[in-house]
């Protein structure tokens, strides 16, 4: 039990730590379009892998990121 309990600790915390990069790298760039590809590649692996939970977190976990994601995108665009 103890073993399937730190697999998951390391997915969700691979997944977290993934989401984070892409957020800082749309910092860096602004690029809607390359944050977005970086989560569809997320929730693709773990639905390749079968895994329907870490697939819905990693999936619902985006779809909160996602009015950040669009405001700043704005804030960038009007700040040009």
């Amino acid at each position: 039990m103890q073993e399937k309990i730190e697999e998951r600790h390391k997915e969700i915390t691979h997944i977290q730590n993934t989401i984070w990069a892409a957020y800082k790298d749309f910092l860096v760039d602004q690029n809607v379009k390359a944050y977005t590809q970086k989560m569809s590649l997320l929730t693709k692996k773990y639905q390749e892998k079968g895994d329907l939970l870490l697939k819905s977190f990693a999936e619902n976990e985006a779809i909160t990121w996602c009015p950040v994601i669009n405001e700043f995108a704005e804030e960038f665009r009007n700040s040009q």
